[in-house]
């Protein structure tokens, strides 16, 4: 049950967190494009790759894990957000706009994953 309740509760912190995130990204940008999701998603990728490499050489408790890369990181990224615009780029005849956020998603959001995890893991080292 504790498993649970962590994964809850990171839920509603992420969730809260994408939804700022949202609202901060929104007032600057009137864009049909989807900045929203991708900044979301961006920023998720760097913070668990940051936070992978640090966890990754300390001992923390699984409901632990489970609260901060299940819960507040997978509340926070929005993968089914990403594929629904994706869609509706296709349906409204934009497949350049679908094809571009498809490839920047994927290809900056590997490339953050790997940079935080260096990070962290040089920052561990040189401590």
């Amino acid at each position: 049950m504790i498993k649970i309740l962590a994964v809850a509760l990171g839920g509603a912190i992420g969730s809260t967190g994408r939804y700022l995130t949202s609202l901060a990204v929104e007032s600057f940008s009137n864009s049909r494009f989807p900045y929203e999701t991708l900044a979301a998603n961006l920023i998720g990728c760097f913070l668990i790759g940051l936070l992978w490499g640090y966890f990754e050489r300390l001992t923390i408790s699984n409901e632990f894990r489970l609260f901060l890369f299940t819960g507040v990181l997978g509340g926070y990224t929005t993968f089914s957000a990403f594929a629904r615009e994706n869609i509706q780029f296709f349906k409204t005849g934009e497949p350049f706009s679908a094809l571009s956020y498809i490839l920047v998603s994927n290809l900056i959001g590997l490339s953050l994953v790997a940079v935080g995890f260096l990070i962290s893991t040089h920052l561990i080292h040189s401590n």
